[in-house]
């Protein structure tokens, strides 16, 4: 394949969404060179989709495979039963090799929606890790202090706050730093909350008289709400969504965020973005720009047709207040209640969050086109539910 070095469009790689680069004269210099270079990820296995937040540093690694150069993901499942505490103030509770399998299957899965899989190898650490002996890993741990360590955020507030810190989790930037001598790559990746385990392969491989790697960090996606993005907050967009509720979920994202969606998980011209930004500061609505947003970011992940429908689809339901004519189906079993199906088809979370959404006049019998009162209602073949403002529900 052949290796773009345009310099305006690697500085706009080099620039676009990211927070700092270990070195950006030293990456340039290797990105203008003509020569094919190794980009790395390390990523630990520990659920079991990926969401928009994780499409970021997927992005970036997809503008530098347009450039011509190759990836390689290195699975964690070593790393994984350890445990990375780079953004954690609490202890990681354990995951076991099975479960490690099985998540990398639907990862795989949804990390290729967005990286191009012909230009990817995939490596376990465990690889080289499992050979390493007690003495390999002292010499490893000669390279760093405790002082290093305690520096980082996360750790510092566990410490300070009398809070446990195994020292297993101290051999955790040690082991994604041989990563990087095991494969001896060129460029790594990682968000902000990975700049110190980023650094510690630069930091080693000149140990094994390697050239030290370069490091991207990328910026961090927000949630929805605006808040830091987190499962438990349930402020993040899943890739692997429906285009219909993807659409709707973008179309959710508050105004304060817009425009960082634009420039971290689209590749919108900076250019157009910064007109988008002009214009809502005089006063337009930011709805027709978050619009352009779901629109584009669906396309990606699902193609235009699909996009185009999900628009009609939000506008119809959502902005004209018309019932769309298809909603998602599930069938009763004889006597079951409404709370009981829902739950089990994964509709809702809990008995207690349909409890809630009654209470909040938020569940609609579509037929009688009245709030739902009676939390034990029988789910009966035929009857249509509005629950909350995006989902629906026939009963079959």
């Amino acid at each position: 394949m052949k290796v773009i070095t345009d310099e305006k469009i690697i500085d706009e790689v080099l620039s676009r969404g990211v927070h700092d680069v270990f070195t950006r004269e030293e990456l340039k210099k290797k990105l203008l060179s003509g020569k094919q270079l190794h980009f790395k990820l390390g990523t630990d296995v520990t659920g079991s989709f990926l969401h928009l937040g994780h499409s970021v540093i997927h992005r970036k690694l997809r503008d530098f495979q347009e450039l011509g150069h190759n990836v390689t993901l290195i699975i964690g499942d070593f790393t994984t039963l350890v445990g990375d505490h780079s953004d954690k103030i609490d202890m990681r509770s354990e995951t076991n090799s099975r479960d490690i399998k099985e998540m990398e299957k639907s990862y795989k899965k949804q990390f290729f929606k967005t990286v191009i899989e012909k230009q990817t190898t995939i490596r376990h650490n465990s690889e080289w890790l499992k050979k390493l002996n007690f003495n390999d890993v002292i010499n490893l741990t000669k390279n760093f202090s405790v002082a290093q360590m305690l520096d980082r955020e996360s750790f510092m507030q566990r410490y300070k706050s009398g809070k446990e810190i195994g020292l297993d989790e101290f051999m955790y930037p040690l082991m994604q730093g041989y990563d990087s001598v095991a494969l001896n790559c060129d460029v790594e990746l990682g968000g902000t909350d990975q700049t110190f385990n980023l650094l510690a392969g630069r930091h080693l491989m000149p140990t094994f008289k390697q050239v030290p790697q370069c490091a991207v960090v990328m910026k961090l996606l927000l949630g929805s709400d605006g808040r830091p993005m987190g499962k438990s907050l349930k402020n993040f967009i899943p890739i692997g969504g429906e285009s219909i509720e993807m659409y709707g979920q973008i179309m959710s994202v508050v105004d304060d965020v817009i425009f960082d969606y634009f420039e971290l998980v689209t590749r919108v011209p900076i250019s157009q973005i910064e007109e988008m930004k002009q214009k809502v500061k005089i006063g337009e609505n930011p709805m027709m720009f978050k619009k352009i947003l779901a629109k584009n970011i669906v396309s990606f992940y699902h193609g235009k047709k699909k996009a185009k429908e999900a628009e009609e689809s939000f506008i119809k339901t959502f902005q004209k207040g018309e019932i769309p004519e298809e909603m998602t189906e599930v069938k009763a079993k004889v006597g079951e209640k409404l709370l009981d199906l829902l739950v089990r088809e994964k509709i809702i979370s809990s008995k207690s969050d349909f409890r809630r959404l009654v209470e909040e006049k938020a569940v609609t019998n579509l037929d009688t086109d009245e709030k739902l009162e009676d939390v034990n209602i029988v789910a009966v073949s035929g009857m249509r539910f509005r629950i909350g403002k995006k989902r629906f529900v026939r009963i079959i």
